[in-house]
Formats: structure tokens, sequence, C-alpha cells
């Protein structure tokens, strides 16, 4: 067909899809007319265009159920295969369910002014129970997006007995196997918000509002789901019977069998829990990380209800206070961290407790095991009753409860409350990472004085940059590192007796004694190698005890009874000991008082042969011949004549 101008062509008032209607193009300076049928036109300007609710009926008035509109459109987007679903600056009634199935669609609003009402922006109504608003199923579904958008609902006035209405959740995506993504939500005055049941990897984004009874509930999401930004307040009422209420029953974030859930500045105020980690027929929460949590107004910062939950918290603070009371008065049963649970793992970098009626920490059940580095617990034992900033349920069968602290606790405000409760067989110990002997792993007041790990399975204490106690198994050193220590203890296998130091009072004695279960215990004191034992006084050497060899003779000293002499006699293997005394250089061998010899008569004289040169006294020897000396073969008066 040859070029004309447009000008040339036939007026045309009403056209049909089969109209033949000219279009000019270009190619470089060429310009050509074309034709094409309206029908034609058409599906080229709309080709991939995002539908909007108001093709399809949508009203947006607050009035009108907009919800079969909404699902005509969803349905529409089905047939070419998804897209986006736009929604208007309007209030859209949701009165009837709409479904998402076998097709992935966006829900794109035009944002909305935060509020208690509805302002501007796209906000969508429900004022009826009894139905799910949105449900996202099947693994077609995966890839939504419901962004932009705010929801009210509507409750009774506030009283002194108020509760919400029983609202189904918001939004149910069910067995999509994948994600559905909600960014820039906003929930007022919503009983229950999102729903995610065996639908992995779900990312919630910048989730605001209030809520009353869940806010997010997730199970069998066995793939890593993310919640961020996560900010509910009173953005609807503050009013205490309300707040109250969500005190006593609002579980912000409830994690069942959840696999590696990623939480990230979560911020929550009137609540009964912020995070709740519990159970479902599928199994329990494992490997959660959270980075920034905030639990305000909140019974419980963290409740763990479920067994076997895992995961860990890098920054987290709680405040438990009465929302009807005045400020730091607790919430009956407040707790920043609850365990209810068994078995759990939970590891928390930094962890402030504030405002509780008893324990910041209440670990209940059996074999939980809660690591934190810093802890910091202020107003706690709100109640004066002597409880303790960390409770460990006593545990009478199975393993005990375990609180491991990575640095000194810093505890506040909690009237004399002790760290741990008594009358438990749960510990809280302290724990420190390895140091070098100037950097110790967990000062005390300086940064070269406190304890480290010199070596695996041992730990020392350092003052001013110096070690100066070790301890491994089996052994402590004092005074200095191993080799320039000055005191030893060694504790072999299968001790039983010990060493006792005992100190005394003024006017006493200081003992060291051999205790323990053997009826008797000897004390051994020895010298390394060859070297003598001393006993010192005065600053100078008063007894020593040596050995000319290797001792198999030794002297006993014996203390003895009433009207006994105490003894010094000669013991060992050998049949028969001498007993030497011996003076030094030309020195003799003094007694200070009469010498007192052994009586024998004559007829019971011994060997002269085993006592030669030794003298005894005769009881029966004639008058001047009352001392006998042997020569080695017979027993001789002082004069020489033999004994007779």
């Amino acid at each position: 067909m040859s070029d004309t101008k447009i000008s040339a062509l036939p007026s045309v008032s009403n056209t049909a899809d089969a109209d033949m209607l000219p279009v000019v193009q270009t190619s470089g300076a060429t310009i050509a007319t074309r034709r094409a049928s309206l029908a034609q036109l058409r599906s080229g300007l709309f080709v991939e265009r995002p539908f909007h609710v108001r093709d399809y009926g949508a009203v947006g008035n607050g009035v009108a159920d907009d919800g079969p509109a909404i699902q005509a459109a969803i349905n529409a987007l089905k047939l070419v295969g998804g897209g986006i679903l736009q929604f208007g600056p309007r209030l859209y009634r949701i009165a009837s369910p709409i479904v998402i199935n076998g097709v992935t669609v966006i829900l794109q609003g035009a944002g909305f002014t935060e509020g208690p009402n509805e302002t501007h922006g796209t906000w969508f109504r429900i004022d009826q129970t009894g139905f799910t608003p949105f449900t996202f199923s099947g693994t077609m579904a995966r890839g939504s997006i419901v962004r932009d958008i705010a929801i009210r609902q509507f409750h009774p006035a506030p009283s002194a007995t108020w509760a919400p209405t029983d609202y189904d959740y918001v939004f149910r995506v069910q067995d999509c196997l994948g994600a559905v993504d909600f960014e820039n939500v906003f929930l007022v005055a919503v009983n229950r918000g999102i729903w995610c049941d065996n639908s992995g990897r779900m990312n919630i984004r910048r989730l605001r509002g209030q809520v009353y009874t869940r806010g997010v509930e997730v199970d069998r999401c066995l793939d890593i789901c993310r919640l961020e930004h996560v900010h509910f307040w009173t953005f609807h009422t503050n009013d205490a019977n309300v707040v109250t209420w969500q005190q006593n029953n609002q579980d912000a974030l409830v994690f069942r069998k959840v696999d590696g859930v990623f939480l990230d500045d979560i911020f929550v105020l009137g609540a009964r829990s912020t995070l709740r980690f519990s159970s479902s027929a599928y199994g329990v929460t494992t490997k959660f990380y959270g980075s920034n949590i905030y639990a305000d107004f909140a019974r419980y910062g963290v409740w763990i209800d479920g067994n076997d939950v895992e995961g860990r918290i890098a920054n987290m603070t709680t405040q438990g206070e009465l929302i009807t009371a005045g400020a730091s008065v607790p919430l009956p049963g407040a707790a920043g961290i609850q365990i209810d649970g068994s078995n759990v793992r939970v590891q928390i970098g930094n962890l402030r407790v504030d405002d509780t009626e008893n324990n910041a920490i209440r670990v209940n059940g059996s074999n939980n095991r809660l690591d934190i580095f810093a802890f910091r617990a202020e107003y706690y034992n709100y109640l004066n009753n002597g409880s303790a900033a960390i409770h460990l349920a006593n545990v009478v069968t199975g393993t005990p409860n375990q609180v491991y602290l990575g640095t000194p606790p810093l505890l506040g405000n909690g009237n004399g409350g002790p760290l741990i409760n008594s009358g438990t067989n749960g510990f809280v110990a302290s724990a420190a990472p390895a140091g070098r002997v100037d950097r110790p792993g967990m000062m005390v007041g300086a940064q070269d004085t406190g304890l480290f790990q010199p070596a695996g399975g041992a730990v020392a204490l350092s003052a001013g940059g110096a070690e100066q106690m070790r301890v491994a198994a089996g052994s402590i050193s004092l005074g200095g590192a191993p080799g320039a220590h000055a005191l030893a203890v060694a504790t072999p296998t299968a001790t039983v007796n010990q060493v006792t130091v005992t100190g005394s009072a003024l006017g006493g004695t200081p003992s060291l004694a051999a205790t323990g279960t053997d009826a008797n215990i000897p004390l051994a004191l020895s010298a390394k190698n060859i070297a003598p034992v001393r006993l010192n006084s005065r600053g100078n050497i008063a007894l020593e005890v040596n050995a000319v060899a290797t001792p198999v003779n030794f002297v006993r000293i014996n203390g003895a009874g009433a009207a006994a002499p105490p003894q010094i006699t000669a013991q060992g293997t050998d049949t028969n000991v001498n007993l030497l005394l011996l003076g030094k250089g030309t020195g003799a061998v003094q007694s200070g008082s009469p010498l007192q010899l052994p009586s024998f008569t004559v007829a019971t004289l011994p060997p002269a042969a085993t006592y030669p040169r030794c003298m005894i006294y005769v009881a029966d020897g004639a008058t001047n011949r009352r001392f006998a000396i042997s020569d080695g073969a017979s027993w001789r008066w002082p004069d020489g004549a033999v004994v007779a």
C-alpha cells in the first residue's frame, strides 16, 4: 500500500476491532504510514501492562465487598502467566476470601499514611470474621509479593473485660514450598497477621502495626525465612485495657518447625512474648539467628516452650513493665528469657533485662544450656523475696540446667537478690576465652590481671602480668608458672588421703596435718635427690634431716604417754640397726642429765660379742663392781676381770 498523508484519509467517528487505523512510523529520515486494526493496536499497547483492580470492578469505597473483583483480577492474571495487580490509593473492603493459587502475583499498593485509621494510601478494611482474606497456596504461587499496603480490622470498644474480635489471619501462605514475600505492610488493630506453613524462604521486610494475638506465625519452614525491620507498637490505641490484653495473650512472632530463621531489627511493645519458639507435630525451631531484638512492656522477651530448640541472638534488650502501673513496675511473672522446654541450646551475645518481678532469666525443664557473653539485669527481684537474677529449676531426673557467662554479670537494683537461686543442682559458670600471661582471657580490674588458658585443659591466674597459679588435671602450681613456681600440689589417681593446712586464732598454732579416709596416715616431707630436709627457727637451721646413702634404716622419734619417756629409736630393714650420735669435729656427745644405763644381772648379761665397747650396769655385781664393758668377747669389770 502506498504512503498516504493522514490528513488525506477519510474521518471515522466510531471504530470497531476490525477497522484499520493509520500508524505513522519512522525509520531514520524516512516516514511511512502503516495501517493496523484496533484489536492489533490494543493488544500491542496493553501487553504486559500491570492489571488494576478497578478494571475488574473494584470500587474502593470501603463499603462494597471488593473481594470478588480482586479475585477476578487474579484469575485474569493467571491466564496470562501472572504479573502485577495494582491497587490505587483507596479503601478496599474485603468481606470474602481471595485465593492466589496456580499463579505468581504482586499485590502492589500505593503506600499508606501511618496512623490509627484508614487515611491516604492503599487500605484493606476487614470487618467480618469467619474467613481468610488472602490465601497463597500451591507451588505456582511462589514468588508472590504483598507490597505497600495497610490493613485495618475492627474490634469492641475498650473495657475492663476487653478482648479482640476473633478474626482469622489476614494472610495465609500454605503449601507453597517456597517464598511469598511481604514488603512495607501495615497492620492496624489486626488480630492475627501472617501465617506461613510448609512454605520456606518467606521474606518479611518493614512490617509495622499493632496486633492483638499473633503478628507472624511460621510452621514447617524447611528453608531459611527472613523477618527484618518489624515494628509492633500502639499505632491504633494505647488504652491500658487493650495493651493489658496484649501483655497476657499476644505472641508477636511465633516459630514452630522452622530451620534457620533470620531475625533482624525487631521491636515489639506490649506483648506476652516478642519471640516465641514453640513446637508442632512437625518439630521445633533450630538454628535461628537474631541480630537486634528489643522487647518493651513484654512479659517475655524470648519464650521457649518447645524441646530441643537451638539458636543464637546477637543483641537483645527486654523490659517487663506493667502497662497500667508506673515506671519499672513489672508484669506478674515477667522474665527476659523464659525457657519451659528441655534440651534447649541458645547463645546470646549481649543481653539486658529490666523490670522483672522475680528473675531476669528463668530456666525450667532439664538439660538446658544458655550461653551469654555480656549480661546485665536491672530492677529484678522487685518483690524483694530473695529471687535470683538467674533461676535454674532443680532437676530431679535428668541433666541439670546450665548457664555460662562470658563476662562477669552486671546486676543493679535487685534488692540484694543473688546471681543464682539456692536449692538447685543447676549451675551458672563463668567462662573466658584463651589469653596469654600478660593479657588474661578474663580480666579483673586490669588487662594484665585475671584468668587465662595457657594450654589445653589448664587454667591459670595472672597478677601484674606474671603467672601466679596454674591448675591442670591433678596438679596445682602456685607463685609462678610451672618451673618457676614456689609450691605445687599433685593429686594421684584415686586419692583418699590429703594434707590439710590449718590456720589458727590468736595464741594458737597453725598446723600441717595428714587427713583422709585411712585410719592411720603417715606424713612425708621429702627433699629432692640427696638434699636434706631442714626445719628453721629464728631464720636459721634448727634441725636437718639427711641420709648418707639411700635409706633403708632410719631414726624414729616416739612420743610417750604419762610416766613414760619419749624415744629416739633406730628403725629399718636390717635385722639389727645401731644408733649413732656424733658431735662435729672434736665435739663430744653430751648429756645434760644423768645418763641412765641398761641394767642386767650377772646371769642375764647379753652376748658381749653383740655389744663391743658397750657399757652396762650390773645390778648384782660385787663391791666396786657395778659397771661392765664389752671387749667384743667378754664383759669385764673396770679392773679388767671377766664378769662372773
